[in-house]
């Protein structure tokens, strides 16, 4: 009775083989996902520093009282107002912007990395799901072959074909698949909900996965590491680093101000010469030549060395990936003969528990054989499983390496 509940309980939590596909489950997550939208909004904070930079700074502006006015020959000196503005060697402006859209398309790849790594962990839990829910389902449908095994044992026990020990064995194993059968549940429902917390919903909601995979579906890419986002990223670093080198060069040139002083003059009662009480109006340019240049010096050869720096970054990030592609297509088609062997193996296994199964309509059935034989078909059952649910992480890992 408490097994057929937790069977309910079990399709209740995960309903195999209908309703949504793993395609779906990505789709919901890129949307729900709030790693994603605070890179999205990062992105966004960085495209907007694009129209910060490459303005002109303020204009100063300056009023002046002189509470001592000086005299002069056209008549004292009463107000003195200022305007000045400052500019940068020509081309200085177009640099910054350049370095400020250089770096938010740098973090630009932080969306589709944290897209890119959502979804393996996604793939990843959804076949360990399918592993779980198929290895639930193996020890349930054997628990029902051993009922079966039981009653012709007790059957056989009053016939006098069969010994109370046979029965007893069976009854052993029985306790074991249900203790499994509880352990599995327990996993899955484990697993249920780490797969809805990837999701950011309810970790409770249903779920559906199906309830058979084909490693026939599986085909091995003969791609190579091309344009990866974690690759992309380094280059985008190092066009940052390149451009901020270029706009160095505008930094240690020539600035130039260009400045107008109005002064107020008070006309003279005394004397009346020609222009008497005529205000004063200078322009001034000026220039701010920088003489020291170490600091600028320093800075350009920081940033070569930075450039430097992503290139040997991007060299072993590419041996790295290319390294896990090749161990990744071994452990795949080592993973397809395991399900190959397995599915074999299982199908020689119940031919022999079918031939021996016949065997009893007309003699003895011997239970220590048959009931090897149904713990082994379980063995190849599970390892087919394991096998298909590794071929498939397999097989996402070399979907995350080809950015698919």
């Amino acid at each position: 009775m408490k097994i057929k509940l937790l069977i309910l309980i079990f399709f209740l939590i995960v309903q195999i083989g209908i309703g949504q596909s793993l395609e779906d489950y990505l789709k919901q997550a890129e949307v729900n996902n709030p790693e994603i939208e605070y890179y999205e909004l990062n992105y966004k904070i960085y495209r907007e520093k694009v129209d910060e930079t490459g303005n002109l700074d303020n204009t100063k502006f300056s009023l002046g009282y002189f509470i001592l006015p000086p005299e002069t020959r056209l008549g004292a000196q009463r107000v003195k107002l200022g305007a000045q503005q400052s500019f940068p060697w020509p081309g200085t402006f177009e640099a910054q912007k350049e370095v400020a859209r250089y770096r938010s398309g740098e973090k630009y790849y932080d969306i589709d990395i944290t897209k890119l790594n959502l979804f393996f962990n996604i793939k990843k839990t959804y076949y360990e799901l399918y592993k779980n829910a198929a290895v639930l389902e193996v020890y349930k449908e054997n628990k029902e072959i051993l009922d079966i095994y039981e009653k012709m044992a007790l059957g056989a026990l009053e016939n006098n074909k069969a010994r109370m020990s046979d029965v007893l064995k069976i009854q052993t194993q029985k306790n074991e698949l249900h203790s499994k059968i509880f352990s599995a549940f327990n996993d899955l429902k484990a697993i249920s909900k780490q797969f809805n917390r990837l999701l950011d919903r309810d970790e409770n909601k249903q779920l559906y996965v199906p309830d058979s995979m084909s490693i026939l579906d599986i085909i091995i890419p003969n791609d190579s590491i091309g344009s990866h986002p974690v690759l992309e990223k380094i280059d985008a670093k190092k066009k940052v680093f390149e451009k901020e080198k270029e706009l160095v060069a505008f930094e240690e040139k020539p600035k130039f101000t260009v400045s107008l002083d109005y002064i107020s003059v008070n006309k003279r009662d005394d004397i009346f010469p020609d222009g008497n009480g005529r205000d004063i109006i200078m322009p001034m340019v000026g220039v701010s030549v920088p003489i020291f240049t170490k600091q600028y010096d320093a800075k350009s050869s920081r940033l070569a060395l930075s450039v430097k720096k992503t290139e040997i970054e991007k060299y072993n990030r590419e041996k790295e990936f290319k390294t896990q592609l090749d161990l990744a297509k071994a452990k795949l088609k080592n993973s397809i003969l395991q399900v190959v062997a397995a599915q074999k193996n299982k199908e020689e296994i119940q031919r022999a528990i079918d031939s021996d199964l016949k065997a009893y309509e007309t003699g003895k059935l011997d239970y220590d054989n048959i009931l090897r034989m149904q713990l082994q078909k379980i063995k190849y059952q599970l390892l087919e499983i394991q096998g298909t649910k590794d071929a498939y992480v397999q097989y996402a890992i070399l979907e995350y390496l080809l950015n698919k």
